[in-house]
């Protein structure tokens, strides 16, 4: 990877899979991620606000559609949004130190040490896409070992995740997609819910949101990233990154944070281990 003198101040990894944010926030943030999301300080302990308690620490497991207030102060962090279907977050229960709450989140993972090392050796010498991926699969291979008999996934709700990603520029109605794999409309919501963490809606925000982020990393500006990916428009666009990022996309990309994207030369897909 080819790197100028002056160092970006933060780097956003869009994979199809996962998505990794390596960098430093503005404090605090109010967000609701839409996938569940492993939220590790590079530096000192940080905070992690739910409705009913305040973690803190270096490390936080969030669910998908959690609404938490995150401050991480002066540290650098890094931000891993990890799949959709949930399988990521199964399995990350089963390796931290907090027993599960009714919120869902989990704090002080067990290999902390090793993920942080390995994050900010990626924050400090950034690579390009691939070596990066290939690194955090590695490290989540050995983390996940011997866990293949957690990795339950609906066959239907995968079909329905993959065919909304393909289509992500359509709003293809719940009862096209409830047609598609055999089931009801009633049976499709509630499964599809049970298996990613959110309903079917929010999940096409968010990865259209990942697929602004590619059109971005092409060149094009918000506004015609924003249609590129399927949104209405440049206002729904920036009302939903502000309601899932915590801050619009202009000051994540452009002004505050200033976020550099390295996208993948072709993007790893949902086919591919771990």
């Amino acid at each position: 990877m080819n790197t100028t003198s002056v160092k970006p101040p933060a780097y956003m990894y869009p994979w199809e899979k996962r998505t990794l944010f390596l960098g430093k926030l503005p404090q605090p943030l109010r967000v609701a991620y839409g996938a569940a999301t492993l939220v590790i300080s590079l530096g000192k302990p940080i905070h992690a606000k739910f409705p009913k308690r305040t973690l803190e620490g270096y490390s936080f497991l969030i669910p998908p559609n959690a609404d938490v207030i995150i401050n991480t102060g002066i540290q650098t962090v890094a931000v891993f949004h990890l799949d959709v279907l949930g399988e990521d977050y199964k399995m990350f229960t089963h390796h931290f130190a907090t027993p599960h709450t009714e919120d869902g989140a989990y704090c002080n993972l067990n290999e902390e040490a090793d993920y942080r090392s390995l994050l900010t050796t990626l924050y400090q010498q950034p690579s390009d896409s691939s070596p990066t991926y290939n690194q955090l699969s590695a490290l989540l291979d050995y983390t996940f070992s011997n866990q293949n008999d957690l990795m339950i996934t609906d066959p239907e709700i995968a079909i329905a995740v993959d065919t909304i990603k393909r289509r992500f520029e359509d709003n293809i109605p719940i009862t096209d997609l409830a047609n598609m794999i055999n089931m009801s409309v009633p049976t499709l919501m509630r499964r599809f819910k049970q298996q990613t963490g959110m309903p079917i809606r929010r999940l096409r925000l968010w990865h259209r949101m990942y697929e602004s982020m590619i059109f971005i990393s092409s060149g094009q500006n918000l506004t015609d990233a924003a249609y590129s990916a399927g949104f209405a428009d440049s206002a729904h666009y920036t009302r939903t990154f502000q309601n899932m990022w915590g801050i619009g996309p202009s000051s994540l990309f452009n002004k505050t944070i200033r976020a550099h994207i390295i996208a993948p030369a072709e993007p790893p897909t949902l086919s591919e281990s771990p």
